[in-house]
């Protein structure tokens, strides 16, 4: 041989030839490569015995050699592949290795420059490598010839100057893989493959995608290469036995011919593209140099089958087959048709591969031989042109457009030989050809998918093709126009039972759905749905099967960007119903939680790394290289795997963990990355290939609007079009990118739709009504158009079909509407009867009820009939025949029916029913025979039952076999039958995935571009969150099941990074407030903290040490965001103390579990001295061994992890780090570290030294977190205060005794730091001292709080602020103690505080919490000696105000509650904000202390106080002093006062007798001090003396009122002005209204009715002196309602009491204006209001007094012991209204106010004065005495007014007056007092009327 295998082989890596095209000069220094070949020619034996090579080889030397021309009509070239064809023609193994060596060199080196034409160039190429390909024959060809063939075919292919195309091409590749296929030795076999590899590889590499043009103009339709192609006409097809009878010459001129004709159609025809099928050798050549008997069975029969395979399409498709080849011109040779026809039988031909044109309009590429049928000797071919033969290259057709169709052609070619199917004959066998051509199709497709992806997805590569019309410019990208070879090939693929061929389509797949899924969305959902997710769920799928997916799926797991677009594309997408992302997660799910057989242990020998295999870029540059499939190889990696160890359950359990992990994994990384902008411009494929993010992972990223929408395969769709951009970024750049499409917002809007599209399914399915109204709601469909109901069931996947048949069966009218409507959406057009029936019950499964069955096929009758009128005479007939043939199908397919229905039956059934008439015998027997062949059944039950078959079954072992039969099938002596059925059904299931490809392509050439299918590119972080919420469940069942289950450390630790992982997605979203999110975090940590088995020691093991360790890692990662869920991590941690403390030996039982609920056991505390020195909560538990129940055994391997230095310091660090927490975070963590705390001490209260772990570590983050912002200190402390209120009022010593001391240290850490102005932070740190002041019991507590106060003060008094406030609060509280030593103690705290730190009290602002601190010591009930000390001690501070107010004009108080920075000025402003609590201090000792002596000095040093100091208060201070000090003393008085103390009446009697008659008196003395400032408030306090005169229960305190009343008018009358007597005449007037007694009239008219009854019977009984019966009753009747209530007693009690505080405001009355300088000083208006007031008093008494009824019922019914009356009140008020009007009248005063009155006065005096004297001589002395003695006064009253009166009004008014007064002297027992009255009356008058004279008068008197 020229050269080796070896020297003819090309760099693998390099995609060009080495070697170099040359020119013609550089021919003639070359030519020695010729040379020296014809030279070896001319010398072999057979080159000196053929006469004809040697003459042709002779002939091209000496041109060589001379350098004379070539003939005429030839070329040097042509002279030389003549010779060299001549050599190869003997069929000598020697000639022809020298020849193709040759045409190697010749081919390199570009012999051919020298054929000017380019064309004809072609041609030659075209048929060197013909004659190339024609020396392979078979597996027969010499070794050495099957070397030179795939070098020289190898450097045809990389030629640069003269490539190869179509036809050449494909057959060029056809013998490579011919040779790989047939070649007996393993050498060959790979040389075969690499150079095979590498030729697919230069094929794809030709295309530069950089360079070519972005299409962006709109197509005009859908084109694919089959679309164009059509069969040839008969004058175009020739035999290989003419093309081998014609001479070198005739083939130059025919090829000349051809070369014109072509020209001349080259305006007809452009942009065509031939599918280059390959067409084999004559057999007659074949048989010829082969000898007989000599072949190879075994390839016969793998040849054979194909072809007939081919052969049955043919017949199916209707069309020819198309293969395009040019014969290479052969000598003239004899056909021997015998050798031919031998050659059927015995010979071993080379693969071709042929493409027929289906109905669907898919071609179907078949791996077959030459030798087959007949019709094999006639080869056809094929072009896109009708009338023209293979066209040469148009100008309008570029050298990149013949790259893209050679590339689409030997893709196609790969596709369609890798769908051959595997022989039966040969099993399984990998050295098989179908299967080793199957293995190397499908690694070829991998390598072109891992080399060449950037082909397949940039929008620049399209297929260009023209139809008839010329105008229109058809175009199609290469991945659309490739996907419907790919897809179906996949399909067919992927259930292969063979490991090899399922794991290289995976890894297809893989390819696929990573890098395609943007081009091929419906597809990629078939593959989830029919391929990836089928498999994970059939039972019966083998363990390597499951294992090989899972790796796939793992891949894609750990593609974030695909896992993303996966779930919006499908989940989101609500016109695919199934949620692909979804269901995988729950699948995958599901398998890891599957049980495994307690037999098996889990051995994970197969935890490989997921990278493992065959991973590739997704646009890798280098190329990849099979692996080995030679049939050595294959046969010994055949052995080896069926030498390993079997596959285990666990490892496919363990992957399927690997993958859910995985997609949480890809979940955090596709938000840490965050969203990427992906810019316009243009980028490199470099760039594109590196991936630096998961949104970089697509090409179509570089797209602005991140959209694709793609119709059929229409490249305008594929690439946007509003953009020029394309798809890989080597367009320009977009000038207004478009925002992205793929809305959270809107996506979630879809996600719901689709949930709740579901849920109407499943209701639907459940119950149909229900569901129904429930979609209908929704607005799926209008519930009012039946119609639209009706398309909805029709369309909609995942209805029931025997629900819609139940629901369109029912006999309402609503449901025969839809039915109607239903039925009316289908097509029966030209079909048989049987056929629409079967079209109609594949929609919906019929009901069993025959009303129901009869209205179905009623409609379905006239539905028929209306398609096919011409049928039946009516629907009459179709509804009878429909029934007839329903009972058919039932009868004779029903198990239940014994005896079936005949042929005769059913015709005697059907007579008459077409109209009258017979339907033809003919037509019946050809319905009963379908029927009875086959059952109208539903095809979804059929497959139902079917998968049923597949994925329920038995998962015992590894193997899955039992029995006998199963042992047999192992030891290789049965036959495994269940394999066998399983391998079908899989087969069966690829082929029906293969035509679910097929109809889709079929569908959507149909729809043209109506279709668009939309597919969204992720881009946003925010679908990471309801990607976790649709699967959290599945995710935390999938990763705490093997956590529980396994112990393996590699299961376990991926478990926990699932958990870690899934907790931080949770955390990611912590803005989201939702209960889901708090739902789902908390069941991840909640589980994830049970698993750490800290609450059972005894069943610790090494996985849940590292199940604690992960939570720390947890806490520590996302402790920003874990919330609530703090709480289950440091119960975790204190858990974890606990344990490491029992493993170091401390006693069990010392250290009790808080986690469980149990009740603390009742022991006795014993209580020790307090030990200040102890600082740390870790006390000396008892290490003595513990027995009993309480022993702990945990492995020593546990006790030591538990214990490590790590996790101690993982534990401790988690509180070291709660400084790097957010504000809300440490909250959180504060909060749920008190909640673990309290459940510690709870838990272990009974002990006498409880469990404080977590107490100190409260502590010790407060140390830590020391230097946060006030502000969030502010938070933590609100809860950190609380806490330590609760702990340091616990019962147990010590606990509180540690809170305590905690809390001072704290406390004098916060004192280190200056406290700006304004802030009260101070305050809140020290408030727990308060509470636990006022709450624990413990007097040793509550002495040590005072002392840490005192502390504090003596050594951080400087710093304290608003701190005083709080610590006044404790002293306060502290003063209110019982317990005499904490309350003296606290006093000389406050004494000493008062003595050193007054200044401080006051400046900031705290003055009135240190009054009212001193308050509080002077209220105590109990210690006098301290409460009259610290009176004093408030009255001592009002000389040290005043002296700070004269040493400073202005003083800065910083008060922390006030609004602001307040300076404030000495004098009154300053006095105010001081005075106030000092006045407010006395008042509240006054008012609330117990002590009276307290009392009374409190009481006087307050009045006394204002008095001496009130004449510096301004007016709108006294106003304050009097609402909020003053008359808040008589505030018991009021009845609804909110301010009523509840004392008891003895209480209040005291106080009332004591301080309040006292603070009484002390008012009218202040108020008439200060009368002038406090003239304001004169209506109070006359309100006050109101409310004490109208008191009813206290007779004292309205006598005291009305004295007090008296006093303030009569001392103030001077300073009263019209205002003022407006206010005491209204305070009177008011007074006389509530004391009026009006209960004597308004409640007592149905007494006095029943005692006129009673005095009528009485007086009958004395008229009769006998009563009958029945009136005797009556009277005992009246005796017996003479009693009443007591409640009625009580209240006529409060009229008495009325009417006495009447009286005696009548006398106080009398006794003010009985003062001259009142009454002179009273004005006469208000006078005679008062006046009107007594009037009213006098009338009213009067008017009950001759009532006699009243009194006398009063009387009878036991108000009053005696005959009631109201003389008093009538005589004292008339004798006073008298007096009053009597004196006013007179005016001796000589006022001038009375003289404007004179009439009014005159109008009500002299009435009244006759009134009284009538009223007066009408009494009789005898009887009633007491009444002339109260009225004796009032009448001599009268008569002195009169005789006083000026002579004027005398003589005017005496003349009425006479006559009364002289019937006077007519009584017999006048009194004295009357009698000297009347006489100075006549003596008047006398005088008056001169009838005496003056002399006389004076001497009688």
């Amino acid at each position: 041989m020229a050269s080796s295998p070896t020297a003819s082989s090309h760099n693998l890596s390099s995609p060009t030839s080495t070697r170099t095209s040359m020119t013609s000069s550089q021919a003639t220094s070359s030519a020695v490569f010729v040379l020296n070949a014809l030279d070896k020619i001319a010398n072999t034996k057979e080159g000196r015995k053929n006469k004809n090579l040697k003459e042709i080889v002779q002939n091209a030397q000496n041109m060589l050699k001379t350098g004379e021309d070539p003939p005429e009509g030839q070329t040097r070239s042509t002279v030389i592949l003549s010779a060299l064809q001549t050599a190869i023609d003997t069929r000598s193994a020697n000639l022809m290795t020298i020849a193709l060596d040759c045409l190697g060199k010749f081919i390199t080196y570009n012999y051919l420059a020298d054929i000017e034409d380019e064309a004809t160039q072609s041609q030659v190429m075209e048929r060197v490598v013909d004659s190339i390909c024609d020396c392979f024959i078979g597996e027969e060809t010499d070794e050495k010839v099957q070397l030179q063939i795939v070098k020289t075919l190898l450097d045809a292919v990389y030629s640069s100057n003269n490539p190869i195309h179509q036809s050449a091409l494909l057959k060029a590749v056809r013998t490579t893989y011919n040779i790989f296929l047939l070649s007996r030795t393993s050498a060959n076999q790979n040389i075969a493959q690499i150079t095979l590899t590498q030729m697919v590889d230069h094929i794809f590499r030709r295309i530069k995608v950089n360079s070519l043009p972005v299409y962006t103009g709109a197509a005009a339709s859908t084109t694919s290469l089959n679309d164009i192609t059509s069969p040839r006409s008969n004058n175009n097809i020739t035999t290989p036995t003419s093309a081998l009878n014609k001479s070198p010459s005739s083939t130059n001129d025919n090829t000349s011919a051809a070369t014109v004709s072509k020209t001349n159609n080259e305006e007809d025809t452009t942009f065509q593209q031939q599918i280059i099928v390959e067409a084999s050798m004559a057999r007659s050549e074949m048989d010829r140099k082969l000898p007989s008997g000599k072949a190879n069975d075994n390839s016969e029969e793998f040849l054979n089958d194909t072809a007939n395979v081919f052969q049955e399409e043919h017949v199916e498709s209707g069309s020819t087959a198309i293969a395009v080849e040019k014969p290479l011109p052969q000598p003239p040779q004899p056909v021997d048709h015998s050798q031919q026809q031998e050659s059927n039988n015995g010979t071993v031909e080379p693969v071709k591969a042929v493409v027929s044109e289906k109905e669907d309009g898919e071609s179907t590429t078949e791996t077959t031989g030459v030798n087959g049928t007949d019709g094999d000797a006639i080869t056809s071919r094929g072009s896109f042109d009708d009338n023209d033969d293979v066209h040469p290259v148009t100008s309008a057709e570029t050298e990149t457009d013949l790259y893209i169709k050679d590339s689409i052609l030997v893709f196609r070619a790969l596709c369609k030989l890798s769908k051959k199917p595997i022989s039966s004959e040969w099993g399984n066998d990998m050295r098989s050809y179908s299967m080793r051509s199957k293995l190397l199709s499908l690694h070829l497709i991998l390598t072109i998918l891992t080399s060449h992806m950037n082909v397949f997805t940039s929008p620049s590569v399209v297929f260009t093709a023209s139809p008839a019309d010329t105008t229109i410019h058809r175009v199609n990208p290469f991945i659309q126009e490739v996907k419907q070879y790919l897809c179906p090939s996949l399909g067919r693929n992927a259930f292969s039972v063979v490991p090899q061929v399922f794991d290289i389509t995976l890894e297809i797949l893989s390819k696929v759905v990573q890098s395609l899924r943007v081009f091929l969305k419906k597809e990629i959902e078939v593959f989830f749905r029919e391929i990836f997710l089928r498999i994970l769920e059939m039972r019966t799928a083998s363990l390597q099967q499951k294992y090989s997916l899972l790796k796939i799926v793992l891949r894609i797991c750990n593609d974030p960007q695909t896992l993303v677009d996966v779930y919006l594309n499908y989940d989101c997408d609500d016109t695919s119903l199934d949620n692909v992302y979804e269901r995988l997660v729950n699948i995958l799910s599901k398998i890891t939680t599957t049980h495994s057989s307690p037999n098996n242990k889990d051995h994970h020998d197969t935890h490989s790394s997921s990278n493992s295999g065959q991973s590739h870029g997704k646009h890798s540059k280098s190329l990849m290289i099979p692996p080995p499939l030679t049939t050595d190889t294959v046969q010994s990696n055949d052995r080896q795997a069926a030498n390993s160890a079997p596959l285990q359950e666990s490892a496919i359990r363990f992957r399927s963990l690997e993958c859910l992990v995985a997609v949480l994994r890809s979940l955090v990384s596709w938000y840490m990355n965050g969203s990427v902008s992906v810019s316009a411009g243009s980028k490199t494929d470099d760039d594109q290939s590196s991936g630096n993010t998961p949104r970089e992972s697509e090409d179509i990223r570089q797209s602005s609007d991140r959209l694709t929408s793609l119709s059929n395969s229409s490249a305008a769709r594929l690439s946007p079009g509003i953009d020029s951009t394309d798809l890989n970024g080597s367009g320009g750049e977009s000038n207004t990118p478009s925002p992205p499409l793929d809305d959270p917002e809107q996506f979630e809007n879809l996600k719901h739709r689709k949930r709740v599209l579901q849920e109407g399914i499943r209701m639907f399915n459940w119950k149909p009504k229900k569901g129904i109204q429930l979609l209908a709601h929704n607005g799926f469909f209008d519930l009012s158009d039946a119609q639209s109901v009706a398309r909805f069931l029709l369309n909609t996947e995942g209805l029931s079909k025997t629900e819609i048949g139940e629901y369109m069966g029912e006999v309402d009218e609503v449901n025969v509407a839809v039915m109607h409507a239903f039925v009316d959406e289908l097509d029966f057009s030209n079909m048989n009867f049987v056929d629409a029936l079967r079209h109609l019950l594949q929609t919906f499964r019929l009901p069993g009820e025959g009303q129901k069955i009869d209205r179905f096929m009623l409609k379905f009758a006239e539905r028929y009939i209306h398609f096919n009128p011409n049928t039946f005479a009516n629907a009459e007939t179709a509804y009878v025949l429909a029934y007839s043939v329903i009972l058919l199908n039932t009868d004779l397919h029903s198990p239940r029916v014994k005896r079936r229905m005949t042929l005769d039956d059913f015709i005697k059934n059907n007579r008459g029913i077409d109209d009258g008439a017979d339907i033809p015998s003919d037509l019946l027997e050809t319905l009963y025979d379908e029927i009875q062949k086959n059952e109208i059944k539903l095809k979804d039950e059929v497959e139902a039952a079917q998968d049923a078959a597949l994925f329920t079954g038995s998962g015992g072992g590894a193997l899955n076999m039992m029995g006998l039969q199963n042992a047999l099938v192992s030891a290789g002596i049965a036959r495994d039958v269940r394999r066998e059925a399983y391998q079908a059904a899989t087969e069966e299931m690829g082929s029906k995935t293969e035509a679910v490809f097929r109809n889709m392509l079929a569908s959507r050439r149909r729809a043209g571009e109506n279709e668009t299918i939309t597919f969204y590119s992720a881009s946003h972080i925010e679908h990471v969150r309801p990607m976790f919420e649709v699967a959290w469940t599945a995710f935390l069942a999938g990763i705490s099941g093997p956590l529980q289950e396994s112990d393996d450390l590699d299961t376990v630790q991926l478990c926990l990074e699932g958990f870690k992982t899934a907790i931080r997605i949770i955390c990611l979203f912590h803005t989201v407030e939702s209960e889901d999110v708090e739902l789902q975090r908390g069941a991840f940590v909640t589980t994830l903290t049970k698993f750490t088995f800290l609450s059972n020691l005894n069943e610790m093991k090494p996985k849940n040490v590292e199940a604690i360790r992960t939570l720390l890692e947890v806490a520590a990662i996302d402790g920003n965001y874990l919330k609530s869920s703090w709480k289950e991590i440091l119960s975790t941690v204190s858990q974890l103390e606990r344990f490491q403390l029992i493993t170091s030996g401390v006693d069990q039982g010392a250290l009790p579990d808080f986690t469980t609920k149990r009740p603390p056991q009742q022991a006795a505390m014993a209580k020790n001295s307090v030990d200040i020195s102890r600082r740390s909560s870790s006390f000396n538990y008892s290490r003595k061994p513990s027995r009993g129940n309480s022993q702990l055994s945990v492995t020593e391997e546990v006790a030591s992890a538990g214990s490590s230095q790590s996790l101690v310091l993982a534990a401790d660090k988690l509180f070291t780090a709660t400084v790097n927490l957010n504000g809300n975070a440490i909250v959180d963590f504060v909060n749920a570290l008190c909640e673990t705390s309290w459940e510690e001490i709870v838990s272990s209260a009974h002990l006498e030294h409880p469990r404080m772990y977590s107490l100190q570590k409260l502590v010790e983050i407060s140390y830590y977190n020391m230097n946060r912002i006030r502000m969030e200190w502010s938070n933590i402390w609100a809860i950190l205060g609380e806490y330590f209120n609760k702990v340091a009022c616990q019962s147990n010593f010590n606990v509180a005794f540690f809170a305590l001391d905690s809390l001072r240290q704290l406390s004098m850490r916060f004192l280190e730091k200056e406290e700006l102005p304004h802030f009260k932070f101070q305050k809140d740190f020290l408030m727990p001292f308060r509470e636990v002041l006022a709450n624990n019991p413990d007097v040793a507590i509550k002495d040590m709080v005072l002392r840490c106060l005192s502390q504090m003060i003596l050594a951080k008094a400087q710093n304290i602020r608003s701190g005083w406030k709080t610590m006044l609060a404790v002293f306060a509280t502290g003063a209110r103690e019982t317990s005499e030593t904490i309350v003296q103690m606290t006093f000389d705290i406050v004494r000493s505080v008062t003595n050193e730190r007054f200044n401080d009290i006051v400046s900031n602002g705290t003055f009135p919490d240190y009054i009212s601190c001193l308050t509080e010591f002077a209220k105590n009930k109990k210690f006098q000696k301290i409460s009259l000390p610290a009176l004093d001690m408030i009255l001592d501070t009002i000389p040290r105000m005043l002296s700070i107010a004269e040493k400073n004009k202005t003083i800065e108080i910083t008060d922390a509650h006030g609004p602001g920075p307040q300076t404030v000025q000495s004098g009154d402003d300053f006095l105010v904000k001081f005075w106030f609590a000092v006045l407010f201090g006395f008042r509240e000792v006054t008012m609330k202390s117990d002590d009276v002596e307290v009392r009374k000095r409190s009481l006087q040093y307050l009045f006394d106080t204002l008095k001496q100091y009130g004449s510096r208060y301004p007016a709108e201070f006294w106003s304050t002093i009097s609402r909020q000090i003053v008359f808040p003393l008589f505030d018991d008085l009021k009845q609804n006062s909110v301010h009523h103390r509840n004392m008891s009446p003895e209480d209040l009697s005291v106080w009332v007798s004591t301080t309040m008659i006292e603070a009484l008196r002390n008012v009218v003395d202040l108020y008439t001090f200060y009368f002038d400032n406090m003239k304001g408030m004169m209506r109070h306090v006359l309100g006050l003396f109101g409310i004490c005169i109208t008191q009813v229960d206290n007779d004292t305190l309205a006598r005291i009122g009305c004295e007090c009343l008296e006093q303030y008018i009569e001392t103030n009358v001077e300073k009263f002005d019209m205002e003022c007597w407006d206010l005491v005449t209204e305070t009177f007037d008011n007074l006389f209204q509530k004391t009026t007694a009006s209960g004597l009239f308004d409640d007592t008219k149905d007494l006095v009715d029943k005692v006129k009854n009673m005095a009528t019977i009485e007086g009958q009984s004395s008229n009769n002196f006998e009563l009958p019966v029945q009136d005797g009753a009556a009277v005992a009747a009246m005796a017996g309602q003479a009693e009443v209530s007591e409640e009625r007693q009580r209240g006529f009690q409060q009229v008495i009491v009325k009417c006495v505080l009447q009286l005696m405001l009548i006398q106080t009355v009398n006794e003010l204006l009985g003062k001259d300088t009142v009454y002179c000083a009273f004005p006469a208006g208000h006078l005679m209001d008062l006046m009107e007031c007594l009037g009213k008093s006098f009338h009213f008494a009067k008017h009950f007094n001759e009532d006699s009824d009243l009194r006398m019922a009063l009387w009878r019914f036991g108000f009053m012991k005696q005959l009631p009356n109201l003389l008093k009140q009538e005589t004292s008020s008339g004798g006073c209204y008298v007096s009053v009007l009597m004196r006013m009248y007179a005016n001796l005063e000589n006022i001038s106010d009375r003289d404007e009155r004179r009439d009014e006065i005159e109008k009500t005096l002299i009435p009244l004065c006759n009134e009284i004297f009538t009223l007066y001589t009408e009494l009789d002395h005898e009887t009633k005495p007491k009444n002339i003695a109260a009225w004796t006064p009032v009448v001599i009253s009268i008569l002195n007014g009169l005789a006083q009166l000026q002579d004027e009004d005398f003589l005017k008014h005496v003349p009425q007056f006479y006559l009364p007064a002289v019937e006077l002297l007519g009584q017999e027992h006048m009194l004295p007092e009357i009698r000297g009255a009347l006489r100075t009356l006549l003596l008047r008058v006398g005088r008056t009327y001169k009838i005496t004279t003056n002399i006389s008068t004076n001497s009688t008197q």
